[in-house]
């Protein structure tokens, strides 16, 4: 499997994701879902926030942290899944804060994401 490469990435690492793709064509399907989830969560915590919706919020942040250990630099997942624990016992207001310092570095790996998606 030619996967078997980390692409030069701040924030995107494949190690978790090559654990379960057999192949390359798994490996593409995984990365899809992955691109379409954080891409439809992202856009969905934005909007929850705008809304004082914290429910939505964690449930999003509950669906991204799944995924996160299998795409994305330790550093990175961790600090979903930090957000994500935190958000069940806080105000809103410090989960919109902690979601926008980590924001960019998310909005960073999709297009890592789609980098990597583009050279198959």
């Amino acid at each position: 499997m030619n996967t078997q490469v980390t692409p030069p990435s701040a924030w995107l690492d494949l190690r978790g994701a090559q654990e379960f793709a057999t192949d390359d064509v798994q490996m593409r399907e995984l990365i899809a879902t992955f691109e379409a989830s954080l891409s439809q969560e992202m856009t969905t915590i934005q909007a929850a926030l705008a809304a004082n919706d914290s429910l939505k919020v964690e449930h999003s942040l509950h669906a991204l942290k799944g995924f996160m250990s299998l795409f994305a630099a330790p550093v990175l997942a961790q600090s979903v899944i930090d957000l994500y624990q935190n958000s069940r016992n806080q105000p809103l207001v410090a989960t919109k804060t902690t979601f926008e310092s980590i924001q960019p570095h998310l909005e960073a790996l999709l297009v890592e994401v789609r980098a990597w998606s583009s050279r198959l």
